[in-house]
């Protein structure tokens, strides 16, 4: 059965957590948060803010890896991070890698005005293709797609050449979807890794069936 969540009443949970296949960082206090995605992901959670910020799934971007931060980390961030990661600090203007990044162990896209200077650091640090791309037309392609090693969730709007893209470069086949019914940035409201999944509160009974077709848990 799905598990449905929501944060302090939020149920834009994939603001506030990204995962791995054997981590999670979470960037707000909230125990019943973090023990559901530890049962339900079978992961380890680091919890602590980056950048400041309790919004750590807007903020990172992660694979087995490793994790990339914006410049910006604090030092104690840094050194808590470190502790279960290799960690790449990109110096950009760009801070949210979160946002920008939709990233899995096969390939990353990334946001379209990231320069080439970046772009070559992540792929040199994740020893992986790296390709501007949009989703849905959204630059933000963290937040318009849901990625796992297995499937992709991706927003509604997605074009059939952008499909091709995320296939081509991630290596799992997308399907089109939406969240807390009906919202188009799909990853806001899923937070998901090759073992399980969980959605935002409001994510509709059509809506999980969609989001377990996407991810391969059909």
């Amino acid at each position: 059965m799905a598990e449905l969540t929501a944060v302090h009443g939020n149920p834009l949970i994939g603001l506030y957590a990204r995962v791995s296949d054997d981590f999670a960082v979470v960037g707000i206090r909230d125990g019943k948060f973090e023990s559901l995605i530890r049962e339900e992901l079978d992961v380890d959670v680091v919890r602590t803010t980056v950048c400041g910020s309790e919004l750590a799934g807007a903020m990172v971007a992660l694979n087995s890896k490793g994790i990339v931060v914006c410049g910006h980390v604090m030092k104690k961030e840094l050194e808590m991070l470190e502790k279960s990661f290799e960690v790449l600090v990109l110096e950009t203007e760009i801070t949210c890698m979160g946002n920008v990044i939709a990233i899995n162990d096969h390939g990353a896209l990334v946001h379209p005005d990231l320069g080439d200077d970046v772009i070559s650091k992540i792929s040199e640090f994740f020893d992986l293709d790296v390709h501007r791309a949009t989703i849905g037309g959204i630059k933000t392609v963290g937040m318009s797609a849901v990625v796992t090693n297995k499937g992709a969730l991706v927003n509604p709007n997605t074009s059939e050449w952008e499909l091709k893209k995320v296939e081509e470069v991630l290596g799992v086949e997308p399907v089109r979807g939406t969240v807390n019914f009906g919202s188009e940035m799909v990853g806001t409201g899923v937070v998901a890794n090759s073992k399980g999944y969980i959605a935002g509160r409001d994510t509709t009974g059509f809506e999980l069936g969609v989001i377990e077709e996407a991810l391969g848990f059909l």
